[in-house]
């Protein structure tokens, strides 16, 4: 039999030529692929850059504009100065073109592949990410809050004195845009995992996330501004408030006993005192006046419901308010659309902006001085009212001149002649020591202030649950507060196996003199057979932890302090009793460990600490903590 050769030594030649030419396309395919992948990697790189290098610039851009915005909207600043608003524009518009150039570097075919990419796939989806939250803040955010600044700059009086509520109106949806877009932009950034990234991209993912926060809050505040302002100041129909001058010479634990009440009508931005009367004049009561919280019951008794001089035995704002305002209806016979709360400091920081008031005072008051007007200023206002008055006066007349006093402020602050951003750096001190308080009887209104420092609720909502609260109450039956020095630091903080652990320090002293069991009038320095001598200051200290956390631990001057513990309203609290004698002063180191899951709202790295506002020291410290695990 014949064989065939080709049959024998290999392929015929068609066959060959086939797989010869297969093998040329499929390297040319593979080399085109190679070539499309080193341009596609060029392309990537060159885009990488330009991301980089336009980020970078956004990093420089962003303070810059914030610090622009504060400037604009600071008191005495006149954002409408046209090297002002220049500057705005310019920084804005510098960090919007740098955002734009970010993201258009991050967009396409070719990142859309590196982010689906193994390894590197996390870190380019990142900065994609990075770059379209950026874009969106700098070319939607910002805007918002520049015209809410502007708006706030141009609220001015209006022919009849009121203050003019049309710019801050116009501003809400703008404002409203801003809130709505930085909360998007936080919503988007909470989806990158910054553990999966490159190292180089983790750390400052981390800070955009700190630092949306802090705009986050900006942007909801500007909101706040723009829509409840004009609603509570009357724009849509007069409104009446019930005001609590808060009497520092004597703490509870949300600030000073309620000494005088005012009741004012706001109607289209005007403030009309209508009367003022001394706390004796509410109450007290056989019974609370509203349900109370077995909680409140059981850490503050029912007095917290029937005495118009302790609602203020809590720290939560809203409940003091709620119960205020359910006294003054059965009292006065009128309801009130919300609540406020002030404190002598605050009227002092208010005097130092408007300058010395003449208070015309009332017949008992000036019967008792022999003078019809007196001149409080800035300098002497908390030392007029919480200790000159009492040597002089008897208590129910001390309140009434105290209610003198603050009408006359309030007056002068809603003069037609005091410009309203000259007002606004007192104010906003003032509410970031939580010595001003706000409350609305408007459900949707209270839905809003809720979160703020204005709303002072430390019971409930996300705020304040990680929040420590050191708190002050005098239990000596006069006015010896006026005479205690307090100081409250925060010491340090650490990691421990079980989580972060913070250290206060809470110094007391007393500064009054050494004769003053003789001194100072029985109502002041107490009534002999108390529980300490009259002159002595006893003042309760009650540390409470955050939501769900250990107990804290005191020491006192070195030594362990041990105190009564409890539950309240969630928060461990520890509470002891601390005698001063005149001129004595003590330390208390306060140990309150993290609570083991943050809150909601916690910023990462910081620590809030609610505490009594007092003579010499506000009610809130925020301080830079680690972040442990």
């Amino acid at each position: 039999m014949t064989v065939d050769a080709g049959t024998r030594n290999g392929p015929a030649p068609g066959r060959a030529r086939t797989r010869r030419h297969t093998g040329r396309w499929v390297l040319l395919v593979l080399l085109v692929l190679l070539a499309a992948g080193l341009a596609g990697a060029v392309l990537l790189v060159r885009d990488a850059l330009a991301a980089r290098e336009a980020l970078a610039a956004v990093a420089v851009q962003v303070p810059t504009v914030e610090q622009e915005l504060r400037d604009a909207a600071s008191p005495g600043s006149d954002s409408s100065d046209g090297a002002d608003r220049a500057q705005v524009e310019a920084a804005l518009a510098e960090l919007v073109r740098a955002t734009d150039e970010a993201r258009a570097a991050t967009d396409g075919p070719l990142w859309w592949l590196a982010a689906r990419a193994p390894v590197v796939g996390p870190s380019a989806r990142a900065v994609a990410d990075v770059a379209l939250v950026l874009d969106d803040v700098a070319d939607r955010a910002l805007p918002g809050l520049v015209e809410v600044a502007d708006a706030v700059a141009a609220t001015g009086r209006t022919p009849d004195g009121g203050l003019d509520l049309g710019p801050l109106r116009a501003a809400a949806p703008a404002a409203t845009e801003a809130r709505a877009t930085v909360d998007a932009a936080r919503a988007r950034l909470d989806g990158v995992d910054p553990d999966a990234l490159l190292p180089e991209l983790a750390g400052p993912v981390r800070t955009l996330h700190d630092r949306l926060g802090d705009l986050a809050g900006a942007a909801a505040t500007a909101e706040r501004a723009a829509v409840l302002a004009p609603a509570m100041l009357g724009a849509d129909g007069p409104r009446t408030y019930l005001v609590l001058g808060m009497n520092s010479a004597e703490l509870r634990a949300g600030g000073g006993i309620p000494g005088a009440l005012i009741l004012l009508r706001v109607d289209e931005g005007r403030v009309e005192l209508v009367r003022q009367v001394p706390a004796s004049a509410v109450g007290p009561f056989d019974e609370p006046v509203l349900p109370l919280a077995p909680d409140d019951v059981a850490a503050y008794t029912p007095r917290l419901g029937r005495f118009v001089q302790d609602v203020t035995a809590t720290p939560h704002f809203p409940t003091s308010a709620r119960l205020a305002a359910a006294m003054w209806a059965r009292a006065q016979g009128e309801e009130v659309d919300g609540v406020l709360a002030t404190d002598p400091v605050a009227l002092a920081a208010l005097l130092t902006e408007t300058g010395p008031v003449d208070v015309p005072l009332s017949g008992r008051v000036a019967d008792a001085l022999g003078r019809r007007h007196v001149e409080v200023g800035g300098a002497d206002a908390v030392d007029v009212l919480l200790r000159r008055a009492y040597d002089l006066l008897e208590p129910d007349d001390a309140d009434l001149f105290f209610a003198d006093v603050a009408g006359a402020v309030l007056a002068r602050a809603t003069a037609p002649d005091v410009a309203p951003g000259a007002l606004l750096g007192g104010l906003r001190a003032a509410a970031g020591e939580h010595r001003l308080r706000v409350w609305s009887a408007h459900d949707a209104e209270q839905r809003r202030l809720a979160g703020t420092v204005l709303a002072g609720g430390f019971d409930d909502g996300p705020r304040a649950a990680d929040a420590v609260g050191v708190l002050l109450t005098d239990h000596v039956s006069g006015k010896m507060s006026a005479y205690l020095d307090v100081s409250l630091t925060h010491a340090r903080s650490r990691c421990t196996p079980e989580g972060r652990v913070d250290v206060l320090e809470l110094r007391l002293a007393s500064t009054a003199p050494a004769d003053a069991a003789t001194a100072l009038p029985w109502y002041v320095a107490g009534l002999p057979g108390g529980e300490a001598p009259p002159g002595t200051l006893l003042v309760g200290v009650t540390v409470a932890g955050p939501r769900g956390g250990p107990a804290p631990r005191l020491e006192r001057d070195g030594d362990p302090f041990g105190g009564r513990s409890a539950t309240t309203h969630g928060r461990p609290t520890t509470a002891v009793t601390v005698r001063l004698d005149p001129g004595a002063s003590t330390t208390l180191r306060l140990r309150v460990p993290a609570a083991a899951e943050p809150g909601p709202a916690t910023p990462p790295g910081r620590l809030e600490v609610w505490s009594t506002p007092t003579v010499s020291a506000g009610g809130l410290l925020d301080v830079p903590v680690p972040r442990c695990g």
